[in-house]
């Protein structure tokens, strides 16, 4: 009996054929295997992690989603997620910009997936379970970004050739890599984000958190409170201390 995946192949080799009269969309191929050990082919990106993920055909390019879908925005996310990961949304606009062009489907050729194109690792790493997902992938994309800049000291640069290269690479050499790719990857996004250095909008801003004030009053009585108490007189027998919450 002849192998079923070897007629799948087969199949699908033929439908790829140039010249073929019969109009074919898909651009790109990918194949994987699924949960059960079957190996899948198909013109549709996986929704969820997959193994062993092969690429074939030309994915869609970021010029090619910008035309087709000019008005989509992911202001509303980033928005959300931008003061819990002390992000300025300019500069998630301009790595989505880059990275995928604003298209969550694109699948780079190396794996890298969705608007942020995180890698298979990074997404469950950061708890990331469907990459197609847009609030899924710019969550887990700012969060990462946001473990790149506490790790380089907010350097920007450091940071963006970290999220191109991997971490460790830039931390053994205590610079941007000497790839052609990460030196275009940050050239590119500090140019469309117009800054060397992320800066943050007040609105995002950390504000300090108010003093709380714990004493005892002349009964023995605990309070607690963000006003701070004031002594009658040096023989008072408040007793109160100062601290953060």
């Amino acid at each position: 009996m002849t192998n079923l995946r070897t007629i799948v192949a087969q199949t699908l080799a033929a439908l790829l054929l140039p010249g073929l009269a019969i109009p074919i969309r898909a651009q790109t191929l990918y194949s994987y295997t699924d949960g059960n050990g079957i190996r899948i082919y198909t013109n549709i990106p996986p929704k969820r992690l997959v193994q062993d993920l092969q690429i074939t055909g030309r994915p869609q390019s970021p010029a090619d989603s910008v035309q087709e879908n000019p008005s989509i925005s992911y202001d509303d996310i980033i928005e959300k997620y931008a003061e819990e990961y002390q992000l300025d949304p300019a500069l998630v606009k301009s790595m989505i910009a880059r990275e995928s062009g604003f298209n969550a489907q694109a699948v780079s050729p190396k794996g890298a997936m969705g608007l942020m194109q995180l890698m298979p690792d990074t997404a469950a790493r950061h708890g990331v379970r469907d990459v197609f997902d847009p609030e899924e992938n710019i969550r887990g994309g700012m969060k990462h970004m946001r473990l790149m800049l506490d790790m380089f000291g907010n350097d920007l640069s450091l940071s963006l050739a970290a999220y191109n290269a991997g971490e460790n690479l830039v931390q053994r050499l205590g610079r941007i890599p000497q790839i052609k790719e990460t030196h275009d990857y940050v050239r590119a996004i500090t140019r469309l984000y117009g800054k060397k250095q992320m800066e943050l909008p007040v609105t995002a801003a950390r504000s300090s958190p108010p003093p709380v004030f714990r004493y005892l009053d002349a009964r023995g009585v605990e309070h607690l409170t963000n006003i701070a108490p004031v002594r009658r007189s040096e023989a008072d027998p408040m007793l109160w201390t100062q601290s953060q919450p």
